[in-house]
């Protein structure tokens, strides 16, 4: 987490939803939730969630990082591009 300290953007993968993917080894991937948790605690000043597989509903894993995270938050879609 240490890497992401006070950065003005966070990417960060949100592969997995919650309670559904609990016996995954957390170590691999992070929930929406998980995604939310360390944009919190970094400091991010804006957390965008990538690696959100076809087979999850985005919006889930919107709410998910939300209960964690109350800053500007989306999620990536293909060819987009960010400034900070």
């Amino acid at each position: 987490m240490e890497g992401a300290r006070d950065v003005d953007l966070l990417l960060c993968e949100a592969a997995f939803h919650e309670g559904r993917d609990d016996g995954v080894d957390p170590g691999i991937h992070l929930t929406g939730r998980g995604a939310g948790r360390v944009a919190r605690e970094a400091g991010a000043a804006r957390l965008v969630l990538t690696h959100v597989p076809a087979w999850n509903d985005p919006a889930v894993t919107v709410v998910e990082a939300r209960s964690e995270y109350d800053g500007p938050l989306e999620v990536t879609v293909s060819g987009a591009t960010y400034t900070v």
